[in-house]
């Protein structure tokens, strides 16, 4: 099996067409002639493969596979929120978050009720 090396593209994703508009090749070619097939999608994206010329699948880079998983991701809204908390949390692990942490748990109870009132939003 032979390796090949291939520099990463960056591809914009927002370029990219419906199956129906994308080169197409057949099956066959896949199977008979897979390296005119990968070299068209070098060359020009991704390819329609078809079978009966219905589409049945698509080649596409790696490289715009990735960056096609990244892109949906970042606009998962849990996958945001994960990144959020994360973020939220190392900031709590920070020497000045633990100082806090710790002025509050060993404050005599009438500071902690001074702080608790002068939280409270005023009328």
């Amino acid at each position: 099996m032979t390796n090949i090396a291939i520099m990463p593209a960056i591809h914009d994703i927002h370029t990219l067409h419906r199956s129906k508009s994308l080169p197409a090749a057949p099956a066959s070619d896949l199977k008979n002639a897979f390296k005119s097939v990968y070299q068209k999608v070098l060359q020009s994206g991704p390819v329609t493969i078809t079978r009966s010329r219905k589409p049945e699948a698509i080649l596409l880079p790696v490289e715009l596979y990735d960056q096609m998983i990244e892109e949906l991701a970042a606009r998962d809204p849990l996958e945001v929120f994960r990144k959020e908390y994360e973020a939220r949390f190392a900031k709590m692990q920070s020497g000045k978050a633990q100082k806090a942490y710790e002025d509050a748990f060993n404050a005599p109870p009438d500071e902690l009720g001074k702080a608790a009132i002068g939280s409270q939003p005023t009328r």
